[in-house]
């Protein structure tokens, strides 16, 4: 089959190229997907940004397909609550086994939710993990009608869920976010919309009942303050900030970790159950055929995202 490779030796968006790998086999409790879009992310930009050999062809040489964590197409092969013709849409694991952005991906079943007729594959490409992690961030942060809640960095593929979601429970909405997406932004249901070039996190006054960082430059040292007395601080980056979650655990105020390693088939009907009632829609920025390969990935390392970029795959060959 046919999947987006990358040569280490290249440099950017010129390393990415259309390649053959053989198409996946099933194991037990696993689905043969037909990719028909996947959604590109940070993941993805990483590889672009890294045109470092050695360390590109560390990371791919233990699998054929590294790059697509966000995918939708229709079911090839029966198995455990699927059969072939269905329409779905799921994330792969992070760290385990081939990703998405091919002809054809093997999935756990669990990770794997039928889409609605109305909703078309681009769309639904957009949702699995961008709007998994906003949700999950958000039901760790226990967030209320009436609350206040900081979203940083709102303007990109969690972010423009987290704001949906956020105000769909009823949510005081500040978000922070690329200059060019305030008005959008509050279209998403932001009560107040700044720009991160004009407004910093320090600027910022009063209390927050959730900070939710998904710019990965806050620190619990530093957000505390702005927090009301049992708010939460949620980062996307924990890791960066060890000694914040020390120092929480002596504190009223809570640092909830969250990690989605893939998407689940509950967490996304949640998301497609709120996309059915109009309280969540998907932000795509820009949708690219296959063919033009080169162009998505040098629009995603450029700065300002607005939600998603897509790929498209064409109509696959026959297996073999």
């Amino acid at each position: 089959m046919e999947a987006v490779l990358i040569d280490p030796a290249g440099k950017g968006a010129e390393k990415f190229h259309l390649g053959t790998v053989p198409t996946p086999r099933p194991a037990e409790g696993e689905i043969l997907v037909e990719v028909k879009a996947v959604a590109l992310s940070a993941w993805e930009k990483g590889f672009v940004l890294d045109d470092d050999p050695r360390s590109l062809a560390r990371r791919t040489r233990k699998r054929g397909v590294v790059l697509g964590l966000e995918f939708a197409g229709v079911v090839r092969s029966d198995g455990r609550g699927f059969r072939a013709g269905q329409r779905v849409m799921g994330g792969p694991h992070l760290t385990r086994g081939e990703k998405a952005l091919a002809e054809y991906v093997s999935v756990r079943a669990e990770y794997l939710a039928e889409l609605p007729d109305a909703l078309g594959f681009p769309d639904a490409a957009a949702l699995p993990i961008g709007a998994e992690t906003a949700l999950t961030s958000l039901d760790k942060a226990a967030v209320r009608d009436g609350d206040r809640v900081l979203i940083v960095g709102a303007s990109g593929g969690v972010g423009v869920y987290a704001v949906q979601i956020a105000a769909s429970l009823g949510a005081d909405v500040t978000a922070i976010g690329g200059p060019d997406s305030l008005p959008r932004l509050k279209e998403l249901g932001a009560t107040t919309a700044h720009s991160y070039r004009d407004t910093s996190f320090d600027d910022l006054t009063g209390a927050y009942d959730t900070v939710l960082d998904l710019s990965g430059t806050l620190r619990f040292g530093q957000v505390r303050r702005k927090l009301s007395p049992r708010g939460a601080f949620v980062n996307a980056n924990p890791q960066k900030d060890l000694p914040g979650l020390l120092t929480s655990r002596f504190s009223r105020r809570r640092t909830p970790f969250v990690y989605v390693a893939h998407s689940s088939a509950a967490q996304q009907t949640r998301v497609l159950d709120l996309v059915a009632r109009g309280e969540v829609r998907p932000v795509v920025e820009e949708t690219y055929d296959i063919g033009r390969l080169s162009r998505a990935f040098n629009d995603l390392a450029g700065k300002g995202r607005w939600g998603k970029i897509v790929v498209t795959l064409q109509s696959p060959s026959p297996q073999g």
